[in-house]
């Protein structure tokens, strides 16, 4: 579930941090801060599996585990879809156990609910805020999430957009502080150059 807000009269935090280190991601929890993004750049080898994978190959996942079982969770996920064993596809599961660990500490909770979104249309195209604590997005493949100071969606020159590979942490509605979030985002329109798009999603769950 997301929200659409106005505007507050109270604290917002709308500041968003951005590092090459995975600790980077640590900074949500600072006062004022909305959003916290560690860029990375994925390995030209793999990225060029996974933009080479047929639509139906890509894994699509709804799930909700002990975070320790996220890796497993994404590997049947895989063997769902027909995507064969091999060194890109471990990359792929032990990227997203290592994310659902980073989110788990981060939040301080033992269960998270992780995503694998398959689309080749636009499926939130409207700059939203999650109805939850926190959410980690990653692109694996397409475009990046666009995000968006709250009060400033009309305005294209204040659209920015998480670099694919990216991994952006961002405050929910039910963050636990008298701040309202400053920061929104949407998904990307889908083009047939990028093809599908391949996002995940993590969610902490209490």
């Amino acid at each position: 579930m997301s929200l659409a807000l106005e505007p507050s009269d109270g604290p917002i935090a709308a500041d968003v941090f951005m590092g090459r280190d995975a600790d980077i991601l640590t900074e949500i929890a600072s006062p004022g801060v909305a959003a916290a993004i560690w860029q990375r750049t994925p390995e030209p080898g793999f990225q060029s599996w996974m933009d080479g994978l047929d639509m139906d190959r890509l894994p699509d996942l709804r799930t909700v585990v002990p975070v320790h079982l996220a890796e497993a969770a994404v590997i049947t996920a895989c063997e769902t879809s027909g995507l064969d064993a091999g060194p890109n596809r471990d990359v792929l599961a032990s990227d997203i156990g290592a994310l659902a660990v980073m989110m788990a500490k981060i939040l301080d909770v033992d269960h998270v609910r992780v995503r694998l979104d398959v689309a080749d249309e636009v499926m939130c195209p409207k700059f939203h805020i999650d109805r939850v604590p926190a959410r980690l997005l990653c692109t694996y493949r397409g475009a990046g999430t666009e995000y968006v100071p709250l009060g400033s969606e009309a305005d294209p020159k204040r659209i920015r957009q998480a670099k694919r590979g990216a991994v952006a942490l961002f405050r929910g509605a039910l963050w636990d502080t008298d701040e309202t979030t400053g920061i929104l985002h949407r998904s990307p329109e889908v083009t047939p150059e990028d093809g599908p798009r391949l996002l995940l999603v993590i969610d902490p769950v209490a």
